[in-house]
């Protein structure tokens, strides 16, 4: 049994994960009992409503429900199964990109990129993109949270709470990290020698070195090994941190495959809760969730996501809002524009020592080697443990005019795959994208 196992599970990592087209709902085997829970659930009214299960819809879930006075519903449009074993596994990241478990965004053909569509991938799954990242752990620094100058939001406001969901198993400073937080943060449990060798040379050619990228006491520059988010050589998602723990509380009411589609409102343009349907249900039956009186809908759909439903519900630029015959609730001109993410480009070399990369590691004649995969299974070691580009840097260049590093290198020790960091890794969008059409967003 233990052997059929585990050629069965060989066997599913070499291939992609199934349903890999863009919609990727698991098919409805029951509609009538589908609708039927549904029903049930917006027979109650909930004193907050959040929409959407990533990472900080997880958070808010485990916060809010957590005296057990308030009812709680959260509705995700991803799938339920975060504890899915690709997932766990941080290099089954490989397998999840353009998978049932990614919205499988692409920006728009632009001049600065050559009119090319690049590729964004975004998490469809309870726990969000913390399911489908790359792991690395970075708060940035406290002049980022400084500079915003927002009351309550310096970097002094935002450390403790930090500190208060981190779980470092690292041994690093308790003036910059939690020890008993549930999001468990370490160091990958495997080492590249050329990962090595890439951060001597960083110190050697005077870049310097930094043993904790977190550390707030000192400038970001230096290479180094980025902290990442797991435990035990697994993944640590914030549905496996901060959901599992508290799915089973009376008062919260998770829902997946459940997709928000406004916000509703009374006539003083008051919220009252928020309308949406089954993903994958081809009758588009819609469904009601009510807030109590003095509750609260919560946006938490991630950067893309979330300003495409507050224009939905008619919040937002108003010409923009019209155009689409949408009424208009609030002319906020900065939904929807703005966004800015980081710009990657790859730049390979090639060694002349053979079978040393991870890319080498992992096959073997033309086939997915098996010893990884045996040893994460059984030891929760090696090379399936690594994301890939979890070793970098933070540099200043003659541009930084703030005195802060403005570039950052991971190091892969892997096959290039293409010109952009999008391609061999995703997670970034051409930085003079300023503005998203929003409302084709959704439109799949």
């Amino acid at each position: 049994m233990l052997r059929f196992f585990c050629l069965t599970f060989i066997l599913a990592f070499s291939t992609s994960v199934d349903g890999t087209t863009m919609g990727g709902a698991p098919p409805i085997s029951n509609l009538r009992a589908a609708q039927a829970a549904e029903t049930k659930v917006t027979s109650q009214t909930y004193d907050y409503i959040i929409c959407g299960g990533g990472c900080a819809g997880c958070v808010l879930a485990e916060r809010l429900s957590a005296d057990g006075t308030k009812r709680v519903l959260m509705l995700e449009a991803g799938r339920p199964d975060y504890d899915n074993t690709l997932i766990r596994i941080p290099a089954g990241v490989l397998r999840l990109f353009r998978s049932v478990y990614d919205w499988q965004y692409e920006s728009s053909g632009e001049k600065e990129c050559n009119g090319r569509n690049i590729f964004l991938q975004r998490g469809k799954v309870l726990g969000g993109s913390s399911c489908t990242n790359v792991l690395l752990h970075h708060r940035g620094s406290a002049k980022d949270y400084d500079d915003w100058n927002i009351p309550g939001w310096t970097g002094v406001d935002v450390l403790p709470f930090f500190k208060m969901s981190e779980g470092d198993k690292t041994g690093r400073s308790t003036k910059f990290h939690g020890k008993d937080g549930p999001w468990t943060m370490d160091e990958v449990r495997y080492q590249n020698p050329l990962s090595k060798t890439f951060l001597k040379v960083g110190a050697a050619v005077g870049l310097g070195s930094n043993e904790d990228f977190n550390d707030w006491s000192k400038p970001q520059d230096g290479f180094g090994r980025f902290q990442v988010s797991e435990d035990g050589g697994v993944r640590c998602s914030a549905a496996a941190a901060f959901l599992k723990p508290c799915k089973q509380r009376k008062n919260l009411t998770v829902r997946s495959i459940t997709m928000c589609r406004r916000i509703n409102f009374d006539q003083t343009k008051t919220a009252t809760g928020v309308t949406y349907d089954i993903l994958g249900d081809d009758t588009c039956k819609e469904f009601k969730a009510t807030l109590k009186e003095g509750g609260e809908v919560l946006v938490t759909s991630g950067a893309l996501a979330s300003p495409q439903l507050l224009m939905c519900s008619g919040i937002g630029p108003e010409k923009d809002l019209q155009e689409h015959g949408i009424e208009v609730i609030s002319d906020l001109p900065g939904v929807g524009r703005n966004l800015r993410d980081h710009p990657a480009a790859v730049v390979s070399y090639q060694t002349s020592k053979r079978g040393v990369s991870v890319t080498s590691k992992l096959r073997i004649f033309g086939r997915t080697n098996p010893l990884p995969v045996l040893q994460w299974l059984f030891f929760k070691t090696g090379i399936l443990t690594s994301t890939g580009c979890d070793h970098g840097a933070f540099v200043r260049t003659t541009a930084s005019t703030d005195g802060q590093a403005d570039l950052q290198f991971r190091f892969l020790a892997a096959l290039a795959l293409g010109p952009d960091g999008m391609t061999t890794y995703t997670q970034f969008l051409n930085q003079r994208s300023r503005h998203v059409s929003w409302f084709s967003v959704f439109d799949k």
